[in-house]
C-alpha cells in the first residue's frame, strides 16, 4: 500500500519527481536520486500532489488564497476589455500573419518555377499538395496540442507552474517520437502519397521530390508546434511570434535563392524550394526547444522534465482526442472532396495540375484573412483557460464576446479586397491565366465565408479552452458530412449543365455553407454555458 510522504521543505523539484507515480493525492513512497536543497519557490505536499495527479486546484482558505496570489501574477489576475486581449492576441495574429508568408512564398516561387505556364501549374500543384500534407502531419499531434493547452493555461491560472511545466515536458517528447514516425511514411513512401492526392505527370514527379526533402523536418515541426502551444497556454504569445519571424526570414531567402540560383547559389527548381522550407522549419524546432529552456515565463523545464509522465499523457490526450478526431475527419473530408473533383474538372480545363494549383492559391489568399481570427481564438483559448482555473467565469465569457467581435471586424475587412479583386490577387501569386481564372469565383466564395468562419473560429476556440474539445469536433463532423452531400450534388448539376470546369466552385460553394452552418452550431453550445463547469 503507498504511503505518504512528509515533506521537509526541500526541492520542489525533486518533490515533483517523488511525486510523479501519484494518483488521487496519494503519494508512493521513493528514494531521492539527487540531494535535496532549499528553494524559496514552494510547494505544500497537498499541492504537489494535486499538481502530478491532475486534481482541480483550491485556492483555499482566505490566508491560503492572499499567499497563492502572491506568486506570479497570470492573465486571469487581469480586467477583461479590449487592451487585454490585444495584448495577449497581437503577437498571435502578426504571427499568423508572419507565417502565412511562408507559404505565400512558396507558392509565388513555385508559380513561376519553369519555362511555361503548364509547368508553373504543375508546380504550384505539387506545393499545394504539400501543404495538405503538412496540415496532416500538424493534425497527428493536435491532440497534445489542444490538451496541454487547457491543462497548462487553468494550471497557470489556478498559479500551478510545476503542472504546467510537467505537462509541458511531456507532450514535447511525445510529438517528437509522433513527428519521427510520419517523417518516415512521408520519406519512404513519396510516390504512393502523391499519387493518393490525384497528382499525375510533371505535377507528380515534382511532388515527390518536394515531399522526400520536406519530410526530412517533420519531427521537429511536429516537437516545435507542440512546444509553442505550450507557451501559449502559459499566456506567452510573444517568444512564438519571434519564431515565427525567424522561419519566414530564413524561409523567403532560402527557398527563392536555391530555386532560382539567386547570389551564386545552384538553381535546384522545385527542390530548391522544398530545401528552403526544410531549413526554415528546422531552425523554429531549435529555437523552440532552447525557449521551453530559458526559465521566462510560467513554464520551467529542464532536460529531466522532458521524461514522459504517462497519467498526465492520458490526461492530455483525454482532452485532446476529441479535437484530433474532428480535426483528421476535416482532412479526410477535403482531402477527399478536392482529389474527387481535380481529375474531372483539369480534364474540362484541359491543362494538368491547374485545379489544385488554383486551390491552393485561394488557400493562400484566404489565410491573410482567417489567421487573424486564429490569433484572437489563441488569445480566447488561453484567457477561458486562465479565467476559469481562477474561478471567474463571467470574466471568461466576457472576453469570449470581445474576442468575436475583434474577430469577425478584422475577418470582413481582410476578405472585402478578395470580394472585389479576385483576378488580381490571384496573378500575384501564380503565372498562369488558366489558373488565374479557374480560382477567382472560388476567391469570391471564400471571402463572403469570413464572417462567419470567424464565429465559428472564436465560439470553438472557447470550447476547447474550457476542456470541451467534443462539441467542436461534432460541429466539424455534422458540418462535413454536409458538405461531402452537397459537394457532389452541386458539381454534378454543373455537369449536367454543361459546366464541368466549374468543379471548384462547387467545393467552395459547400465550404461557405459548412463554416456558416458550424458558426450556429458552436454559437449554440456556448449560449448553454456548460462549458463553464468543464473539468480538465
Amino acid at each position: 500500500m503507498a504511503t505518504r510522504r512528509r515533506w521537509d521543505g526541500g526541492d520542489p523539484d525533486q518533490l515533483s519527481f517523488l511525486n510523479s507515480a501519484a494518483y488521487d493525492g496519494v503519494l508512493e513512497e521513493r528514494k531521492p536520486v539527487y540531494p535535496l536543497k532549499k528553494t524559496m519557490d514552494v510547494m505544500s505536499p497537498q499541492e504537489a500532489a494535486s499538481d502530478e495527479a491532475g486534481l482541480e486546484p483550491s485556492l483555499g482558505t482566505p490566508s491560503q488564497v492572499e499567499s497563492v496570489t502572491s506568486r506570479r501574477r497570470s492573465r486571469a489576475d487581469l480586467p477583461v476589455n479590449v487592451h487585454t486581449i490585444l495584448a495577449l492576441a497581437l503577437p498571435s495574429i502578426l504571427e499568423q500573419l508572419i507565417s502565412a508568408l511562408i507559404g505565400v512564398t512558396d507558392t509565388w516561387v513555385a508559380g513561376r518555377t519553369g519555362a511555361d505556364a503548364n509547368i508553373h501549374a504543375a508546380a504550384t500543384a505539387a506545393v499545394g499538395t504539400m501543404t495538405y500534407l503538412q496540415w496532416l502531419a500538424g493534425i497527428m499531434t493536435s491532440a497534445l496540442s489542444v490538451g496541454a493547452t487547457a491543462i497548462i493555461a487553468r494550471a497557470i491560472g489556478a498559479h500551478r507552474p510545476r503542472l504546467a511545466t510537467r505537462v509541458a515536458g511531456t507532450v514535447c517528447s511525445a510529438a517528437l517520437i509522433v513527428g519521427i514516425f510520419v517523417t518516415a511514411v512521408f520519406f519512404f513512401f513519396p510516390g504512393t502519397v502523391v499519387y493518393l492526392f490525384g497528382l499525375r505527370g510533371i505535377a507528380a514527379d515534382f511532388g515527390q521530390q518536394y515531399l522526400r526533402i520536406m519530410s526530412l523536418t517533420i519531427f521537429m515541426q511536429s516537437a516545435g508546434q507542440v512546444g509553442t502551444a505550450c507557451l501559449r497556454g502559459a499566456g506567452d504569445t510573444v517568444r512564438p511570434m519571434f519564431v515565427t519571424i525567424a522561419v519566414v526570414l530564413i524561409n523567403l531567402i532560402a527557398s527563392p535563392m536555391l530555386t532560382f540560383g539567386w547570389f551564386g547559389a545552384p538553381a535546384m527548381g522545385i527542390r530548391g524550394n522544398a530545401i528552403g522550407t526544410l531549413l526554415a522549419f528546422a531552425a523554429a524546432g531549435v529555437i523552440t526547444f532552447f525557449l521551453l529552456l530559458s526559465s521566462t515565463g510560467g513554464l520551467r523545464l529542464r532536460l529531466r522534465h522532458f521524461r514522459i509522465i504517462p497519467h498526465l499523457l492520458v490526461r492530455v490526450l483525454r482532452i485532446g482526442l476529441p479535437s484530433w478526431l474532428e480535426n483528421t475527419l476535416l482532412w479526410s473530408g477535403q482531402f477527399l472532396i478536392v482529389t474527387l473533383i481535380i481529375n474531372p474538372t483539369d480534364a474540362a480545363i484541359g491543362i494538368t495540375g491547374a485545379t489544385m494549383a488554383a486551390h491552393a492559391v485561394v488557400l493562400r489568399i484566404e489565410s491573410f484573412a482567417f489567421l487573424p481570427g486564429f490569433g484572437f481564438g489563441i488569445a480566447c483559448s488561453t484567457l477561458v483557460g486562465q479565467y476559469l482555473g481562477a474561478r471567474k467565469p463571467a470574466e471568461a465569457k466576457h472576453a469570449v464576446d470581445l474576442s468575436n467581435r475583434l474577430a469577425v471586424i478584422t475577418m470582413t475587412l481582410a476578405a472585402l479586397p478578395m470580394v472585389i479583386f479576385p483576378r488580381f490577387l490571384n496573378g500575384l501569386l501564380i503565372d498562369s491565366e488558366a489558373v488565374v481564372n479557374v480560382g477567382a469565383l472560388p476567391l469570391v466564395l471564400a471571402g463572403l465565408a469570413q464572417p462567419g468562419f470567424a464565429v465559428a473560429i472564436i465560439k470553438s476556440w472557447a470550447l476547447k479552452g474550457a476542456g470541451d474539445t467534443v462539441s467542436p469536433m461534432l460541429s466539424t463532423i455534422t458540418g462535413m458530412i454536409l458538405r461531402f452531400v452537397l459537394v457532389f450534388t452541386v458539381a454534378a448539376a454543373f455537369r449536367h449543365a454543361h459546366h464541368a470546369e466549374l468543379g471548384l466552385v462547387a467545393v467552395w460553394i459547400c465550404i461557405f455553407i459548412d463554416l456558416n452552418y458550424r458558426a450556429v452550431y458552436t454559437t449554440l453550445v456556448f449560449r448553454t454555458g456548460s462549458w463553464q463547469y468543464k473539468k480538465v
